[in-house]
């Protein structure tokens, strides 16, 4: 029997794929840019975003509710498609590990001071992969769950802090430059990229008609999201100490007090979090052995998800030889590399199938 999956779960994936690790680095990169005026950043961003959202939806109301390189192959040849599937096996093993080594030097220096790194990294490797190769019916639903919960937890903090927020610090409003809004959009609209995760639900979804919504409905709550972390994080330091802080949406939070007798109401965000990073790298995991076994023509076996496991912990543990460098990382060369192996690829295959849709309709008429 064929797995299905809903428009909601579909969005709430997506979402998850989106927003987990971006709340590690996006408020402090945007804030330091456009100062007071980063929560418009990610507004903008989210506003362009929605096009790479329209996009792949129309090129999933082609796809025929066939696996991506499946239907690729039978538009554009063999060749072409093996390629696009080589660069998307790269993309996605690269996101898991570079998310698992973020997750992992965050729960290292933040919280688990005396668990080594290795085990760790083990540990999010071994729980996300076990989660994804039980099929996308099992990982949206446990998926749906996490979102819920995260969703809840955030309300609850922004709900706990709001006493401490001091809206005179998003005065006065519009002072960035329109570069500075640019430069500091940069790496939000990496982020947004993950939208394109949807290509691989395409088989799975109940309606496949609704894809456009669900990648539009996706960007807009992922959005939503960062925006009003990032606004709250201003609101509670400013734009001047930003610099200074290493999570600061996290430290933010962390301020909430409650009385004498209640402190570090940040927990709850915090436990919530690290339940959607899981699901984050999961979605990647889920990505990187679909598109393996769609590109080289394998069967799933449990030998495939363990040796694929294994490439992506050891990218994690050594590609990056301290947080200082996977933060840097983050901030440029993989933002450039989401830009390429998302927005560049998505758009040259809605190029190429108005290109090839053109070229079919003369000879159908001829027929």
């Amino acid at each position: 029997m064929k797995q299905r999956i809903t428009s909601l779960q579909a969005t709430v994936i997506i979402v998850l794929a989106i927003v987990p690790s971006s709340l590690l680095y996006i408020p402090s990169f945007v804030i330091q840019i456009s100062k007071q005026d980063g929560w418009i950043s990610v507004l903008l961003t989210l506003a362009a975003s929605l096009l790479l959202a329209v996009v792949i939806g129309y090129i999933c109301r082609e796809g025929e509710r066939k696996p991506l390189l499946e239907w690729l192959r039978s538009r554009f040849g063999k060749g072409i498609a093996t390629v696009i599937g080589l660069f998307l096996c790269g993309y996605y093993g690269i996101t898991a590990a570079v998310v698992v080594r973020q997750f992992s030097s965050f729960m290292s220096e933040q919280t688990l001071l005396r668990t080594p790194l290795f085990m760790l990294a083990a540990i999010i490797v071994l729980v996300s992969g076990y989660i994804a190769s039980q099929g996308i019916e099992s990982l949206s639903r446990v998926l749906f769950v996490v979102f819920l919960f995260f969703g809840l937890s955030v309300g609850v903090n922004v709900t706990f802090i709001y006493g401490q927020l001091d809206f005179q610090q998003f005065l006065p409003i519009m002072e960035s430059s329109p570069n500075q809004y640019i430069a500091s959009s940069f790496m939000p609209l990496g982020c947004f990229s993950g939208i394109a995760v949807l290509l691989l639900l395409l088989p799975f979804l109940e309606k496949a008609a609704s894809a456009v919504k669900v990648a539009v409905w996706g960007t807009v709550i992922s959005g939503l999201l960062m925006t009003l972390v990032t606004a709250v994080t201003i609101a509670v330091f400013g734009s001047k100490i930003i610099g200074a802080i290493t999570y600061p949406a996290f430290a933010a939070i962390g301020t909430v007090e409650i009385g004498q007798f209640i402190e570090r109401i940040d927990v709850l965000l915090v436990s919530a979090w690290t339940a959607s990073m899981f699901a984050q790298v999961s979605v990647f995991m889920f990505g990187f052995f679909q598109l393996v076994s769609q590109t080289f023509k394998l069967t799933a076996h449990a030998s495939h998800y363990i040796a694929g496991g294994m490439v992506i912990l050891s990218m994690a543990l050594f590609a990056w030889p301290s947080s200082v460098v996977v933060a840097e990382f983050s901030y440029t060369t993989l933002t450039i590399y989401f830009l390429l192996n998302n927005y560049a690829i998505c758009f040259l295959i809605w190029c190429g199938l108005r290109l090839t849709r053109r070229k079919a309709r003369p000879s159908e008429e001829a027929v």
